[in-house]
């Protein structure tokens, strides 16, 4: 018989037995299905990498302190890589920006941009598509001052007209010409939409010191040259310089990785592979239980197999056409999976496609032929996978045996098939149990991330961002000048109760300062760390948020002789310890070296306020706060926040014409609610988490209906003794006993297995977990319950079809 023979064979046998072909594909689709979504996403996430040739030859190159922090790197340091190292073919240095244009006739906008140097288009082998690239007299101090825009830009704000190419515009408040217009979906190194020479920095950025690392180093590695080469050599070089500027350069280390695993970072890596296992941990619960299923329909083969083998058949030629089938089945059940994955692959880039999430443009979940293959691979391993023990079983098939069970009496084939059906729902529970702990620790970090009480109502409230240019507003003053007169104009809106102003919001972080508290003995080097957030004095109300104890700011606090400051209750208890703080007067520090380091402030403590959280979602507990108004520390970067009495959406076009009336060349983005602004912090949990659940459910389910079909299987083979012994006088109670207890001996062995698997998947996932501990021993007791449910409920059915027998019709069944 030649294979074409087989695979007509095989479709035949699978459309005739309709019933197992439906339930065998169903789970083989979700196994597969889900693996086709996941590896898209895997593949798209880490495994393509940038969208330029030799991808890994890109590298990124930052500092580490002693404390094994990430740092930027320094301009003068790069200057003396970029002169000194010999294992890269081009190095250049960057820095993001937020760039506001604004030109005669057109409404003011924001973009995200980078000042680069010239050689970083040519560096990552891009080219504008039309126009011309940076040169090297474009990117020294003081020369005419020229902007490349991306393609949306070029099509979105100029209608994508050829004219764009030499028109004046206000970046930032400067007037640059477009030079260039960079080819579709190029928004290098992150989204961006334009770009600058690095020349064009302020003179603070150009003239850093040393010890000021705020920007990042991108380089090609040289022809022949590896990885670990040119991380010895950035070693060398950082040593050196060590030694040379040991007042800046002590304790600094290089961390030399390709640019993908930069951005990707450990943590999303850890994430996607663990997805990955879950997945694969999926396809092996469903090979399972189709694998059970084969061997429950083998037991109907064996007079067939055993008629084959006695007319000449050799095991092999047996093992070919069980094979066969299992093939067709996976192919067929590959083709429904494959639409399913697509479908999810659609769902994800659905959910992230929202631009505020900040994807990497980059990241393109597409069906390439690395996934063609992988699908290819999978079907057809799954097809091996479930099809080779069964068949090896059946291809054992002894004619006397055979006809021996024929004749009534048990024979090896049926305990064999029953030491498989065992140790293959073993299997599957053991992995249902590890999955369902991986999704038990992801949403249960997601609930407490929801849960987290913000210390804000956060209903009502709209809140929006602004830049100011530093070639407009270099000094305090002007800043300060700005913000008092938008926050008069806010107040005069009519739908709006309350307004303020702040650098970071709830959960958005702040500024880390140094601390010092008068009357204290002072130790420069161990200096405790607190966040700093300047703010508004409309700022709590506009937050819902009371005063507990001392006032709230005034106008006049923040200027000379009135510097004072609000803290929160855990800066109280952790630096005060039952002490007053009111009236106390503290010191922050600036210990990080920047462009604009901020001098040390003294404040005098006027009230406190509750524990609003700003960073540190680990902690069981919000961290120490102080807020300063605004006037004393006034930042480029704010957020205006407003609580409305109705729709916050219909508050946004009045401030934005209330702002254009102050400056029309400063334009307000990221305009959403403070629900939504955050909601973004949790996106990631809500959609891993929600991803490990279905995948878990998917788990479940599966285990479930092979527990149901082992059980029921097991029914079908004992009817006759189930007759004899209800002939002889067994109660219902008696044989669901003799039914139930093979399943709950399984569970039994598979549970401690299954819990040994979901620690050691908490401790996995302890590094991205939100105050959950990966051996929280209520949720795995959750999961066990669940899991022992689940199983009972799939047993107990069968099992009680067992006890409606009538012995006659059983015995008669013999």
């Amino acid at each position: 018989m030649t294979l074409w023979q087989d695979v007509r064979l095989a479709v035949r046998l699978l459309v005739k037995d309709k019933w197992f072909t439906a339930v065998a594909a169903l789970a083989l689709a979700l196994g597969i299905g889900v693996n086709t979504t996941v590896f898209t996403f895997a593949n798209a996430v880490v495994l393509r990498g940038l969208p330029f040739a030799d991808p890994d030859s890109i590298i990124s190159i930052t500092m580490t302190d002693s404390r094994g922090r990430f740092r930027g790197v320094s301009r003068l340091d790069f200057l003396d890589w970029r002169d000194a190292a010999r294992s890269f073919s081009r190095l250049a240095v960057l820095t993001a920006a937020s760039l506001n244009v604004s030109e005669q006739g057109r409404p003011a906008e924001q973009y995200d941009g980078t000042y680069g140097s010239a050689t970083l288009f040519e560096l990552i082998g891009q080219r504008p598509q039309l126009g011309r690239d940076f040169t090297a007299a474009d990117d020294t101090p003081g020369a005419e001052p020229v902007v490349i825009i991306s393609d949306s830009v070029w099509k979105s704000r100029y209608a994508a007209d050829r004219a764009a190419l030499g028109r004046a515009i206000k970046v930032n408040d400067r007037v640059c010409t477009i030079v260039g217009v960079m080819p579709p979906e190029m928004k290098f190194p992150f989204n961006n939409d334009m770009w600058l020479p690095f020349g064009l920095l302020p003179p603070p950025f150009q003239q850093a010191k040393r010890s000021v690392r705020n920007l990042q180093v991108i380089g090609r590695l040289a022809r022949g040259v590896t990885l670990p080469q040119a991380r010895s050599e950035i070693d060398t070089i950082v040593a050196r310089l060590a030694q040379d500027h040991q007042d800046t350069n002590k304790d600094i280390r290089a961390s030399v990785v390709t640019y993908n695993d930069r951005v990707v970072g450990p943590q999303i890596k850890l994430v996607v592979f663990s997805l990955v296992g879950a997945v694969g941990f999926v396809l092996l619960i469903a090979c399972a239980n189709v694998a059970n299923l084969l061997l429950a329909r083998s037991a109907q083969r064996t007079r067939e197999i055993a008629v084959r083998v006695s007319l000449g058949a050799s095991r092999w030629r047996v093992v070919r056409q069980l094979l066969v089938e299992s093939l067709v089945l996976s192919i067929g059940s590959g083709i429904v999976g494959f639409g399913l994955g697509v479908a999810g692959i659609r769902a994800i880039d659905a959910i992230l496609g929202d631009p505020t999430l900040g994807k990497p443009y980059w990241m393109k979940f597409t069906v390439d032929p690395i996934v063609i293959a992988f699908f290819a691979s999978v079907c057809i391993a799954t097809g091996v996978l479930f099809g080779l023990a069964p068949a090896l079983h059946v291809s054992r098939t002894d004619v006397n045996d055979v006809l021996k069970e024929s004749a009534g009496r048990s024979g090896g084939g049926g305990r064999r098939t029953g030491r498989w059906a065992s140790s293959l729902i073993v299997a599957e529970v053991t992995l249902t149990v590890v999955l369902l702990a991986g999704a038990a620790f992801m949403m249960r970090s997601f609930l407490v991330l929801y849960r987290m009480d913000v210390g804000t109502d956060t209903s009502h409230v709209l809140t929006m961002r602004l830049t100011l240019p530093f070639a407009k507003y270099p000094q305090p003053a002007p800043r300060i000048e700005v913000f008092q007169r938008i926050e008069q104009r806010l107040r005069a809106i009519g739908s709006v109760e309350a307004s303020g102003l702040t650098s970071n919001p709830p959960m958005f972080g702040g500024f880390l300062r140094q601390l010092e508290v008068d009357r204290r003995p002072v130790d420069a080097d161990h200096r405790p760390e607190v966040t700093m957030v300047p703010v508004s004095t409309g700022y709590f109300d506009a937050l819902g948020v009371r005063i507990l104890r001392g006032r709230s700011l005034i106008d006049i606090d923040g200027t000379p002789g009135h510097e004072s400051a609000l803290v929160n209750q855990q800066f109280a208890a952790m630096h005060f310890n039952g002490e007053d703080p009111i009236g106390r007067r503290i010191t922050l520090i600036d210990a990080q070296p920047s462009p604009q380091q901020s001098p040390p402030t003294t404040a005098a403590i006027v009230g406190i306020v509750p524990p609003m959280r700003q960073r540190n979602f680990q902690d069981a507990q919000p961290d120490p706060v102080v807020y300063l108004p605004y006037r004393a520390d006034p930042q480029r970067f704010m957020f205006l926040v407003l609580r409305t009495s109705g729709d916050p959406a219909l508050a946004a076009p009045l401030v934005r014409e209330e702002v254009r009336a102050i400056e029309p060349d400063l334009p307000l983005f990221g305009i959403m609610t403070l629900e939504r602004l955050l909601a973004q912090q949790r996106w990631t949990f809500r959609v891993f988490g929600g991803m490990f659940t279905i995948f878990a459910a998917i788990a479940l389910l599966l285990s479930a209906v092979g527990l149901y079909a082992v059980t029921a299987y097991s029914v079908t083979q004992r009817t006759a003794e189930i007759g004899v012994r209800m002939a002889l006088g067994a109660q219902p109670g008696q044989v669901m006993w003799l039914i139930l207890r093979r399943s709950l001996l399984q569970l039994a062995v598979a549970l401690p297995l299954g819990l040994a698997g979901a620690v050691a998947v908490g401790r996995l996932l302890q590094s991205v977990l939100v105050r959950t501990e990966g051996r929280d021993s209520a949720t795995i007791a959750s999961i066990t319950l669940v899991m022992i449910a689940v199983s009972l409920a799939a047993c107990v059915w069968p099992a009680r079809r067992a006890t409606g027998l009538d012995p006659v019709s059983a015995l008669r069944c013999e």
